[in-house]
């Protein structure tokens, strides 16, 4: 069981099964989350073989301030995959202390995940896309007692101090300006800006 040494009930069962296997696999996830750090980054991120490729993930491991964070999360995931107890929570507290990076276990989060600079929270029942860049201090969460978060589509960029909460969907390639708050669908391609945000351009 991913969350808690208890005794569970056939549908938590049946989630926690369905949750491991939505999980990405640590290879295929760390090496596009280097892919799109380095992009971010101004940097080459076409790598020329697999020897290449993870010599740039040792790299962007010791030259990014949360790149590092990021692999401890893949690392957690990859763990539940396997069901392995303990050592989960080891690499979740690792993440938060590297870079104050506290990702849920419920949390899916699709390969090609960039942090510039950590400070990132993210709860809930969520699924982020393919290549979605979290900004410091974002925060993808829930309205309580619901506990399903938003769903965040392939390319979007949330900015700094950004909020995206409750049960929602912000489209693919879709951007979030910093210090909004994000109470309601966003359309894909579209910009959210403001407290309460609204759409001002797609």
């Amino acid at each position: 069981m991913i969350f808690r040494a208890v005794p569970a009930t056939p549908e938590r069962r049946a989630f926690d099964a369905d949750l491991r296997r939505r999980y990405p696999g640590f290879v295929t996830a760390v090496l596009a989350d280097a892919q799109a750090t380095a992009r971010n980054r101004g940097e080459r991120h076409r790598f020329e073989s697999p020897l290449d490729a993870w010599i740039q993930v040792l790299r962007l491991a010791v030259v990014t301030d949360a790149f590092l964070a990021v692999i401890f999360y893949r690392a957690k995931t990859q763990c539940q995959k396997w069901r392995i107890p303990l050592i989960p929570r080891l690499f979740h507290r690792l993440a938060m202390g590297s870079a104050q990076v506290s990702i849920g276990d419920p949390v899916v989060i699709e390969p090609g995940l960039c942090l510039p600079h950590g400070m990132v929270v993210v709860d809930g029942i969520t699924h982020l896309g393919a290549n979605v860049t979290l900004s410091p201090f974002v925060t993808v969460g829930l309205v309580a007692p619901d506990f399903v978060g938003p769903t965040i589509g392939e390319g979007c960029r949330i900015g700094t101090g950004a909020k995206v909460i409750g049960n929602i969907e912000i489209g693919a390639n879709a951007k979030v300006g910093a210090n909004s708050v994000v109470l309601r669908d966003v359309p894909a391609g579209a910009t959210a800006v403001g407290a309460p945000a609204r759409v001002v351009g797609e």
